[in-house]
């Protein structure tokens, strides 16, 4: 296919994870993760590789990325159900069929191009070296008898100390839990309304949410045995209720040239089981913590709870692709019943207390915050000297890298680094008035000013002081000044007062202006 933008280096027709390997003659369609850590071709197999879905530099993927939270809770992953689903069903898209979530972290490692490569600058950082060997004290007995630190750090024990973190993404502390645990006014009047609606059936006049949300996490079917304690494994809560593709989809269309309506794109989760019955269904997932997402479902359509609400209460699909199909389900059109008019036909204030309910009733708001480490888990010389004594730095990760992401922004929005702005900017003096001064600051490049600006206040004569409320390590004045929105725009100016005490004037000192935040 032609390259849709410059520098797109190839849009195939494979999904991003997936690649074609020749072994012995015979075509095999598997992650390469996969394939080399879990199926490695016997010695004297010859394998190539035929075509790959990994070389595109846009990673387009055309769904949302679902949330974390529960993780641990669902037998199949993403909306597809990839991850966790067995060989036989997946056409040896994942062969990995273990349902712990190990398996996804794999297939993540892969998917951000990070297999080995990861594991090789972990090795380089002490500290970590350490932690690994106390989380694996087999492999690190193996790497010590062979002096080979490569089987202890290494992509699988990685991907099982990320798949050890995901499985404590749960919530236990929202006004829901405390309701549950005796607590009759943990929800407000309104909530335990919408709360109601959510546990009674359609046909009873409720929501019949839990149809689809039952469980801990709010993401099972009610005849799930994880949650009814009896019965047989069933298949996995995936629905068709109408939603169309992705926007990303109408990209791979193009690439492919199709020339069908991009909405037929995104088959959901018969893309990985290859049955007609499962098209355009896809994985029901935790109602908990939706109150931090901005999208919604698998395309990102919907940005507000109460719209969702709104949605399942027309029961109309948005998509005519998706709706026609025949998996669309009875649950999302006619959930009152065969013959009964589409929707659950809720009043506004009926679809408010249930939206209070699920954006405020199913929250918890330390959740976010506890997922942070904390001033006192990065107080190593108190807490872990050991690990002070291999380079950990109090206040940073043990690598002294940025959390997440160790881009320049995210960089410079830790504190950990700082970016000099003064040649991007004017300053001129606007008014003077006996030791006060007020300067305007203008962004003058073409480029936007991100973070946060520092005005750093240098050459002061000896004896004048100004009224900065913070000194640099070298104990220099500045101002921290907050941007509208994070950015200072092109053009865009903000004005900064100093109020100066021992004498001097306007002309006594000058401005060295960075971005970034933490102490510079």
């Amino acid at each position: 296919a032609q390259p849709l933008f410059p520098g797109d280096a190839l849009v195939d027709s494979l999904p991003t994870l997936t690649d074609i390997y020749s072994v012995n003659g015979q075509q095999v369609v598997t992650t390469p993760a996969l394939f080399y850590h879990n199926n490695p071709p016997p010695q004297g197999t010859t394998v190539s590789l035929l075509r790959t879905g990994r070389l595109d530099q846009l990673d387009s993927v055309g769904r949302q990325s679902p949330s974390l939270v529960g993780f641990a809770f669902n037998n199949r992953l993403l909306f597809g159900g990839l991850g966790g689903e067995p060989q036989s069903t997946s056409g040896g898209l994942n062969p990995l069929s273990d349902p712990a979530g190990e398996n996804m972290t794999l297939l993540l490692l892969d998917a951000h191009r990070m297999l080995g490569s990861q594991a090789a600058e972990l090795l380089k950082i002490p500290a970590y070296v350490k932690l690994f060997t106390e989380a694996f004290p087999d492999e690190a007995a193996q790497a010590a008898a062979k002096s080979d630190m490569k089987l202890l750090v290494n992509d699988e024990t990685e991907l099982r100390a990320q798949a050890t973190f995901l499985r404590t993404l749960v919530t236990r502390n929202t006004p829901f839990d405390k309701f549950l645990a005796g607590d009759n006014n943990a929800l407000t009047p309104g909530q335990l309304r919408g709360a109601q609606l959510f546990f009674t059936e359609a046909q009873a006049g409720g929501a019949g949410c839990f149809r689809c949300h039952s469980g801990p996490m709010l993401n099972k079917q009610p005849s799930d045995p994880d949650v009814a304690g009896i019965g047989q494994f069933v298949e996995e809560n995936f629905i068709n209720v109408g939603i169309g593709d992705h926007p990303v989809q109408a990209l791979n269309a193009a690439a492919r040239n199709h020339a069908t309506a991009y909405h037929a794109e995104d088959t959901g989760r018969a893309e990985i089981t290859g049955n007609a019955n499962d098209v355009y269904k896809f994985r029901s997932l935790s109602l908990r913590q939706l109150k931090d997402a901005r999208t919604f479902f698998h395309n990102g359509s919907f940005t507000k709870i109460r719209d969702v609400v709104s949605y399942f209460n027309d029961g109309v699909p948005q998509d005519p692709t998706a709706g026609a199909a025949a998996t669309l389900d009875a649950r999302f059109t006619t959930p009152r019943g065969s013959g009964t008019q589409p929707g659950l036909g809720l009043t506004a204030a009926q679809i408010d207390d249930l939206t209070d309910f699920l954006e405020n009733g199913l929250y918890d708001p330390s959740f976010v915050t506890l997922l942070q480490p904390s001033a006192d888990d990065l107080a190593y010389l108190k807490k872990r000297p050991d690990l002070a004594a291999l380079g950990a730095k109090d206040g940073l990760m043990p690598s002294g890298l940025a959390i997440d992401d160790n881009d320049p922004l995210a960089r410079r929005d830790q504190g950990l680094e700082f970016l000099a702005v003064t040649s991007q900017v004017s300053v001129q003096l606007t008014s003077s008035s006996g030791n006060q001064d007020v300067w305007l600051i203008t962004n003058t490049s073409n480029s936007a000013i991100d973070t946060h600006l520092l005005v750093i206040v240098t050459g002061l004569p000896a004896g004048v002081t100004v009224d900065a409320g913070e000194k640099t390590t070298t104990g220099q004045p500045y101002y921290r000044m907050f941007l509208p929105d994070g950015v200072l725009s092109p053009g865009q100016s903000l004005s900064r007062t100093v109020v100066r005490t021992g004498g001097g004037s306007s002309s006594s000192y000058t401005f060295q202006l960075m971005s970034g935040q933490g102490k510079p």
